[in-house]
């Protein structure tokens, strides 16, 4: 006699984007609110970031792993650890573009324990994929210094805890991503109303 699965109703619903190339860089990091970490030929940042619309009403939050150049002027990489619709970009610097992919946490569990290992294990990688093809050579050459993810993590914790209940940063976060769509009308990932 064979078991047959009923099919259990969802108790959520998570947005799903597949290599979704976007004609437009993404919003920069508001670097008075990260926190800097030097790895050799690569230097991470991790920053918390609220998104609300104006009235004051969290949208979206969590933190973000950053991965720069080692003099931090060009970003190639972003893992977006949100709350609701966690995501990373390949940052494509010579077309000014960046391609995304939503992250399944139902699936891969909490996206911070598979983000750290992804840089662990697969920078040269992740660094070709965004067109940084000598950075990755060099990575693979030297190494980088992992022992830094340790500090990027716990970084990542503390941003997360910062952007909760998010209230307090929700008003610089939806002028910081305003003041880019005025510099950048292209960009349209998301409504003025964030």
């Amino acid at each position: 006699m064979s078991e047959v699965a009923t099919p259990s109703k969802p108790e959520k619903t998570v947005s799903v984007v597949r290599g979704q190339l976007h004609k437009f860089m993404l919003i920069p990091i508001m670097a008075h609110n990260a926190e800097w970490f030097e790895a050799g030929p690569v230097t991470f940042a991790v920053e918390g970031r609220v998104l609300g619309d104006k009235t004051g009403k969290v949208g979206e939050r969590g933190a973000s792993i950053h991965v720069f150049s080692a003099d931090r002027s060009e970003e190639y990489a972003r893992f977006d650890c949100f709350e609701k619709v966690p995501h990373y970009h390949y940052i494509l610097n010579a077309e000014q573009q960046n391609i995304v992919w939503g992250y399944d946490p139902e699936i891969n569990g909490p996206m911070l324990p598979w983000a750290l290992s992804a840089i662990r294990t697969r920078l040269p990688s992740i660094l070709r994929r965004a067109g940084a093809t000598a950075l990755a050579a060099r990575v693979e050459a030297e190494g980088f210094d992992v022992a830094v993810l340790d500090k990027v993590e716990q970084a990542m914790r503390a941003a997360w805890d910062r952007t909760f209940p998010g209230t307090d940063m929700v008003e610089e976060g939806r002028d910081w991503y305003n003041r880019w769509k005025k510099i950048h009308p292209q960009f349209n990932t998301v409504t003025d109303e964030v």
